[in-house]
């Protein structure tokens, strides 16, 4: 017979944790797919983005992939860039990035960050891979989890520091959304929230843009039409910042290829979402967008600038999108992380995204910590 002891062991989950480079993307599609079938997870954790980043960014810089396997069942997967990190001239460090390498021009700005996790099994997950990277990976000190979500992810992640790392909060953004759901794909719903003051100016602002003629919005049918839009979109967005004194998302190429590499490999799996809207007059503006599981990601915008103040394009372009996504049965229209003004009149929530980094416990890191702790002590006491 058993003791209770043999048979608690035998009751007890039966993990495994590898891990290997990645030289060829392709040879993992097929495990990703799977797994994310089973997952909740974002767009950025899909293998829309994940497989792009993979082939365009991440494959000259060594990618580690750590599976989880639950008696040879993969349960969680992981993409860690390694990298090493010089800061404030003395400090040295040795780094991994989860499914991000934000140096060099290589940062592709990640949203909605986590390890891909079968549903039911993310803390598991969390704690194998965290527990196998501080065993596996001695000679790295910290491990990048950057824009994770509150909730599941990031409290697995809390959960599973280890008694010798440091967990600390180097980031926090606020993520903007308008939930769907309810709502009447009219102007005057999406409207019904803001000030009275402020809906008058949107509604004048409609008035003038309409003067001869309504406003259409077009959503690109195919990918050649959908890469014109990003040409339309690159030179409103690069004219407004411009405008600004700065240079804008498009000044740099691996962004732009990066992104020009993504529609052409996920527009025709309806991923991707790409907007016009204007009319025989002129075009006010571009939405370049993410479809994924019944929500909308808003990537990146092109507005005219407009010379008369009473002209609000962002409002309007916005509005008229999350009409027509409504329409489409979307539940949720996400204008993503940043404290803007305009998000916070538009969205009627918002959700907290968090860049977190596990450190190990190293002289040099206390020292670091003690030297910024001086600084900021010193300016609030010449402020």
């Amino acid at each position: 017979m058993l003791s209770v002891a043999d048979e608690q062991e035998q009751t007890l989950p039966c993990y495994r944790v590898e891990s290997c480079v990645i030289d060829q993307p392709a040879a993992i599609e097929p495990e990703w797919l799977d797994l994310q079938s089973r997952a909740e997870c974002s767009y950025f954790q899909s293998w829309g983005w994940i497989g792009t980043w993979l082939e365009q960014i991440a494959v000259d810089l060594q990618p580690i992939l750590v599976n989880v396997l639950l008696d040879e069942r993969r349960i969680g997967m992981g993409l860690f860039v390694p990298c090493e990190i010089k800061r404030h001239i003395i400090i040295h460090t040795r780094a991994m990035f989860l499914h991000e390498y934000p140096y060099d021009g290589m940062n592709m700005v990640i949203e909605y960050n986590g390890l891909l996790a079968e549903r039911g099994h993310e803390q598991a997950v969390y704690t194998e891979i965290i527990g196998y990277l501080l065993r596996e990976y001695r000679e790295y000190d910290e491990f990048y989890f950057g824009a994770i979500a509150e909730g599941s992810g990031l409290e697995s992640l809390k959960q599973a520091a280890k008694v010798d790392v440091d967990f600390v909060v180097d980031n926090e953004s606020i993520s903007w959304q308008v939930n769907l759901a309810g709502l009447e794909p009219t102007r005057d719903a999406c409207l019904v929230n803001f000030s009275k003051n402020r809906r008058g100016q949107i509604r004048r602002s409609f008035r003038l843009y309409e003067q001869t003629e309504p406003l259409q919005l077009h959503e690109a049918q195919n990918t050649d039409e959908a890469l014109a839009f990003l040409d339309g979109l690159k030179v409103l967005h690069t004219q407004r910042w411009q405008s600004k004194g700065k240079q804008g998302a498009f000044a740099n190429p691996l962004w732009e290829t990066f992104h020009r590499s993504l529609i052409q490999n996920r527009f025709e799996k309806s991923e991707i979402q790409l907007l016009k809207v204007g009319n025989s007059r002129a075009t006010v503006g571009y939405l370049y967008n993410f479809v994924w599981r019944d929500r909308v990601y808003v990537l990146q915008t092109g507005f005219r600038i407009p010379a008369d103040k009473r002209y609000m394009p962002g409002y309007v372009i916005h509005i008229l999108a999350i009409m027509h996504n409504k329409a489409k049965n979307m539940v949720q229209y996400d204008l993503m992380h940043g404290d803007s003004l305009y998000k916070r009149i538009l969205c009627n929530q918002g959700r907290k995204l968090y860049w977190t980094v596990m450190q190990r416990r190293r002289l040099k890191f206390g020292v670091e910590k003690l030297a910024a702790d001086i600084v900021r002590h010193c300016r609030l006491q010449c402020n």
